[in-house]
C-alpha cells in the first residue's frame, strides 16, 4: 500500500501515480449529509462536475462533461443510447433539489436549493459528443475554498459503484474512517438518503440500501463495514456501522490510501485530541469523546505515550484483541504496568490501611462480589472485541454444543438472541484464547479494589499479602 505525501498533491486536486492519474474528490461534510436522492446517471453527472473542480476556484465554472470521458471512467458500454443517458442524467440533476444545514450568526438553518443549473445538450444525440453544466451558487460554501470540516478521497473508489445508495453510504463511513465506528438513527439515514417513502419498512430497507453497500463496499472501495441493529422492542431505530479497512483493495496498490489528507470530523483547533485519533484510527470503538476523557483523566503525554506503546507491542507481533481496552486498564493499574504517571485529575480518596482478610472473606468476594463483576467482565469483553473474532467464537460455540442445546442456551422463545448468555460465553473463549485464567483476574481485580495482593494456596484457600 502506498501512501501519500502532502507536498504530493497539486491545486488541481490531481496526484500523480505510477503512470495513472488520480483525481480527488473533495465536498464539505455538511453536504455529505445533506438530504437528496440522485439516481446512477444524475450521480456519474456530480461526480464529473466535482472532479473538475480545482481546489484553489474561487467561483464555479461551466462544466463541460465529455461523453468519453464518462464511459471510461465509469467502464460503461457504448451501446448508441449513452449520450441520451447522460444528458437525460443532467437535466433530472438540474431539476434536483437538495437540503442541507448551515451556520448563521443567529443559529443553524436549513437551505433548500438546486444542485445544477444551465443544463446545454446537443440536439441531435448520435453525434453528440458533450454537454455543459453548472452548479449553483447556493452550492459555494459546501464545494469551494474549503478548509476544515470536509471530505476528500480517491475518487476511483465509487466509480464502478452501480447504486448512488452505495455511494452516498461509502461517504457517510468515510467520514468516521479514523474513528472506526458511525451510529446513525434508522429515520435519520432514510431521511439523508431521501427513502422514507420508497422503503418505509425497516427489512426493504435493510436488504437493498444497507447489505447492497456493505457488499458493494467490500468488492470495490477502501473501506468495508459491519452493522449491529439498535432495537426499541422489536423494532430497529438504529444501526452502529463498524467502519474496517479494506486491506485487500488497499495494498493491490489500484486505490490510493490518504491517511495524511483523509477526512476527519475533528478539526484541528484540538491539535492534541486529532494525534490521539489518529494514532488509534484503527482501534474499535475509540472516539472522540473517550480519547478527550483519557487525556483529561490522565494527561496528555501519559495517554499518548501508552497508545505508542500498545501500538509498538502490536506491530512486534503481541495479541491484543481489544486495544481500548487494554489501554483503559494499562491507565487504571500503573503499579503493574509500569504507568508511572498518575492521574491529572484524580479524585482524592482517603488512605486506607491495608486491610487483612480471612480466606473465609476472601472467598466471599470470590463467589459473590466478583462473581457478578466477572459475568460483566466477560460481556464487555465479548462486544469490544473485534467483529470477524467474535463471529468466529460463535461459530465455535455452535460447533460445541447441539442445535438444539445452543438454542435453548442463547437463543429466547420468540427467536431473539440471548445476547447476555451469548456474551458471556463468547468472552470465556475468549479469554481460552488469550491463556488469561480467572484466577489472575481476580488477583487483579482483588488489588484494583482493596490494593491489596493475594495469593491461592494448594489448599485452594487465598490469603492476603
Amino acid at each position: 500500500m502506498k501512501k501519500l505525501k502532502k507536498d504530493k498533491l497539486d491545486n488541481n486536486q490531481t496526484i500523480k501515480k505510477d503512470t495513472d492519474v488520480v483525481k480527488l474528490i473533495r465536498k464539505a461534510n455538511r453536504l455529505v449529509e445533506g438530504k437528496y436522492r440522485f439516481d446512477i446517471w444524475e450521480m456519474r453527472v456530480f461526480t464529473k462536475m466535482l472532479m473538475k473542480i480545482h481546489r484553489d476556484d474561487e467561483d464555479f465554472k461551466v462544466y463541460r462533461i465529455y461523453l468519453h470521458e464518462v464511459i471510461q471512467d465509469f467502464e460503461l458500454q457504448e451501446d448508441g443510447h449513452s449520450y441520451k443517458f447522460l444528458k437525460q442524467g443532467a437535466e433530472r440533476l438540474g431539476r434536483r433539489e437538495i437540503r442541507v444545514l448551515m451556520d448563521t450568526p443567529d443559529g443553524k438553518m436549513e437551505l433548500f436549493t438546486h444542485i445544477a443549473t444551465g443544463v446545454k445538450s446537443f440536439v441531435e444525440e448520435k453525434t453528440a459528443k458533450y454537454l455543459d453544466i453548472s452548479f449553483h451558487p447556493d452550492m459555494k460554501p459546501y464545494l469551494l475554498q474549503l478548509q476544515s470540516q470536509f471530505l476528500m478521497y480517491d475518487v476511483r473508489n465509487i466509480l464502478k459503484l452501480q447504486s448512488s445508495f452505495s455511494i452516498r453510504i461509502y461517504e457517510l463511513l468515510k467520514q468516521y474512517e479514523t474513528i472506526g465506528k458511525r451510529t446513525l438513527k434508522v429515520q435519520e439515514l432514510k431521511e439523508m438518503l431521501d427513502v422514507v417513502d420508497k422503503y418505509p419498512l425497516y427489512g426493504n430497507f435493510k436488504q437493498r440500501v444497507i447489505v447492497k453497500a456493505q457488499e458493494d463496499l467490500e468488492k470495490f472501495t477502501d473501506i468495508k463495514f459491519t452493522f449491529d441493529e439498535v432495537k426499541s422492542g422489536r423494532a430497529v431505530t438504529g444501526l452502529v456501522f463498524w467502519i474496517i479497512p479494506n486491506r485487500e483493495k488497499q495494498d493491490s496498490g489500484n486505490l490510493l490510501y490518504l491517511p495524511e489528507v483523509a477526512s476527519t470530523i475533528v478539526e484541528d483547533t484540538d491539535q492534541e485530541i486529532s494525534q490521539l485519533l489518529t494514532l488509534t484510527q484503527r482501534w474499535e470503538g475509540v472516539s472522540k469523546t473517550v480519547v478527550e476523557q483519557w487525556r483529561n483523566v490522565y494527561g496528555f503525554e501519559t495517554v499518548l505515550a501508552q497508545i505508542k506503546k500498545t501500538n509498538k507491542q502490536i506491530s512486534e507481533g503481541k495479541k491484543i484483541h481489544n486495544p481500548m481496552g487494554f489501554v483503559v486498564w494499562s491507565l487504571q493499574n500503573p503499579e503493574i504496568t509500569g504507568n508511572v504517571a498518575e492521574p491529572v485529575s484524580k479524585i482524592e480518596t482517603p488512605v486506607k490501611e491495608e486491610p487483612k482478610y480471612t480466606s473465609k472473606q476472601i472467598n466471599f468476594y470470590w463467589n459473590g462480589e466478583f462473581a457478578n463483576w466477572f459475568v460483566i467482565y466477560l460481556q464487555n469483553l465479548a462486544i469490544n472485541c473485534e467483529k470477524v473474532l467474535y463471529h468466529k467464537k460463535v461459530d465455535e460455540l455452535r460447533a460445541t454444543y447441539s442445535e438444539k442445546l445452543f438454542n435453548n442456551l442463547f437463543m429466547f422463545n420468540d427467536g431473539s438472541v440471548n445476547e447476555e448468555s451469548l456474551n458471556s460465553s463468547v468472552g470465556i473463549k475468549l479469554l481460552e484464547t488469550e491463556q488469561k485464567s480467572k484466577e489472575n483476574i481476580f488477583q487483579e481485580w482483588f488489588w484494583n479494589k482493596f490494593q491489596v495482593r493475594i495469593l491461592q494456596q494448594r489448599s485452594g484457600d487465598w490469603k492476603a499479602q
